[in-house]
């Protein structure tokens, strides 16, 4: 094979780029994957930040691919790919009350009652009619290409129950949306905090689909974490790659896209070396590094470059603390309820709303916020092999700003432990047993260490682009591009900058495999996506 020419060329190696690649390395093209870092996954990392023997899921903590067409679709399991699904998987923990939430849609319904009877009639309910409309809705848009607004409307409606799903996704914010269903705080937040974690503004009006299978996933879904470690799953799929006849270069940062006569026709190494692309390019990255940096803005017309430019990225990021520990944490309100601490996933303090306002607005405002809460996570309950035997991993996060209004991003360097010391304040509030000396190792993960670990995530946006109602579906990254094409021929968006974004579920390297595919006339040895075939509940 001649090392600097292949059928297709994939920019970055993260798992989208990789999805995509694998597809058509299984559909008999010479696929190359370039990426800058030494090695494959992007945000699907797996590493000893604290102490040997300890291992961090730097960003990707929980991963959706269990009900995507990919794992079946690439027999993920025969590379040593498979899933955990932690009980209890989520547990909000305050000083006086708790709430623990499930797998189950019955044990979440239990729970509940403690809470509130109506309620919990009201979500058992609901839950199940959820349940329908992201088998019947929500996962057959996200794994296809995104439709006109007016044409994805009146085909929902046409459908079994599509026309409350389409009033309900098209007339509420998801905090109205959960204002309607529940009387309750807490069963109100269940329902809004999906769309939180991925990170939307809960009082925008809409509930895309990407935000919807979110709130899905954590109110009626089964939700995992990959055995072993995030990076196991982007391994396997360099590893299917590989088998294939795809090639892997690491360290190889692409510093240029070749365009000719309006064509892409491969790419320009950081080091001077051009390697050509006979039928495709498809780059991973987002549009602002791929159209003003490798494409050139020479290339650009006005429009184009007034759409490149004017691309949002979230205003806020995460602040992330990873720990070593001799033992898990302990919480207090455990004695009332032991299996707190077997939870996967907590959320700790927030003990009125005012808080959760509160943080919001100064995180916009470029501050650290006030720490009256946190999320924070124990992998090691559930997959032992993260950590040293009777030793645990774990995670402690805030929202936090990029620029900081006293001294930008920068400022980040001065401040992380003061931050870090902070967390570990409020996190020992609620689990005494998280002294100095159960802390083994601690790494402090700021939002400009997000930016240099993965210059792609811009300003600490772990999704490639603002979650925004104005840049998804149709309009992802912007209209006349959404598709996966652009304007160049046979330049293809395959990352979280396309339909429907980011977040683990690998829709835009699937999508995009698609498009490649019909575009080349390249016959898919895989089936359609049915999700009813895939996902149980």
């Amino acid at each position: 094979m001649n090392p600097s020419r292949f059928d297709g060329i994939v920019i970055g190696a993260g798992h989208n780029g990789l999805i995509t690649a694998a597809y058509l390395a299984r559909a008999g093209l010479r696929v190359a994957v370039f990426e800058s870092r030494p090695d494959v996954g992007g945000a699907f990392s797996t590493e000893e930040l604290t102490v040997p023997g300890f291992r961090h899921n730097i960003h990707t903590i929980y991963c959706k691919l269990h009900d995507s067409p990919v794992h079946g679709d690439l027999d993920l399991g025969r590379y040593g790919v498979s899933y955990v699904f932690p009980d209890p998987k989520e547990a909000f923990v305050r000083r006086d009350s708790y709430f623990l939430c499930y797998q189950d849609v019955e044990a979440n319904y239990n729970s509940l009652r403690r809470i509130s009877t109506k309620d919990a009639e009201t979500y058992r309910k609901v839950a199940r009619k959820w349940q329908q409309w992201y088998l019947d809705f929500i996962l057959p848009e996200m794994y296809s290409a995104p439709k006109p607004a007016d044409e994805w409307e009146a085909e929902i409606r046409k459908k079994p129950g599509g026309k409350e799903y389409a009033d309900v996704v098209l007339g509420y914010s998801p905090r109205e949306y959960a204002a309607e269903l529940y009387e309750s705080e807490m069963a109100q937040y269940t329902v809004w905090r999906g769309a939180a974690s991925a990170e939307y503004d809960v009082r925008s009006k809409g509930i895309p689909a990407l935000v919807f299978a979110t709130m899905a996933n954590w109110y009626a879904g089964r939700t995992a974490l990959v055995r072993g470690g995030t990076r196991r799953l982007p391994e396997a799929l360099a590893r299917i790659v590989e088998e294939h006849g795809g090639s892997i270069f690491a360290s190889q940062p692409v510093e240029r896209i070749i365009v000719e006569g309006g064509v892409a026709k491969g790419i320009a190494l950081r080091d001077g070396s051009e390697v050509r692309a006979d039928r495709f390019v498809a780059s991973s990255i987002n549009p602002v590094h791929t159209f003003l940096f490798m494409v050139g803005e020479d290339k650009l017309t006005d429009e184009i470059r007034e759409k490149v430019t004017g691309y949002k990225f979230n205003e806020t990021s995460i602040f992330r603390l990873h720990l070593a520990l001799k033992e898990r944490p302990i919480f207090k309100i455990s004695d009332r309820e032991p299996a707190i601490n077997d939870a996967w996933r907590f959320i700790i303090g927030f003990e009125s709303p005012a808080d959760l306002r509160k943080r919001g607005e100064q995180a916009y405002a470029g501050v650290i916020p006030d720490i009256v809460g946190m999320t924070a996570g124990i992998i090691t309950t559930h997959d032992p092999s993260q950590a040293p035997p009777g030793c645990h991993t774990a995670y402690a996060g805030i929202l936090a700003p990029f620029d900081l209004a006293d001294g930008g991003a920068g400022r980040w360097v001065e401040v992380a432990n003061e931050t870090a010391d902070k967390v570990m304040d409020k996190f020992r509030e609620y689990a005494p047993n998280m002294t100095k000396d159960n802390i083994l190792g601690r790494f402090a993960y700021t939002p400009k260490d997000i930016e240099e670990y993965l210059p792609d995530m811009i300003s600490g946006d772990i999704c490639q682009g603002k979650i925004c109602p104005e840049q998804l579906g149709y309009n992802r990254p912007w209209p006349g591009m959404s598709r996966y094409r652009t304007f160049i021929d046979r330049l293809y968006l395959c990352g979280a900058s396309a339909h429907p974004g980011g977040h683990a579920h690998g829709a835009p390297g699937y999508n995009a495999a698609n498009a490649i595919a019909e575009d080349l006339g390249i016959a898919k040895w895989w089936p359609p996506f049915e999700p009813r075939k895939v996902v149980s509940f």
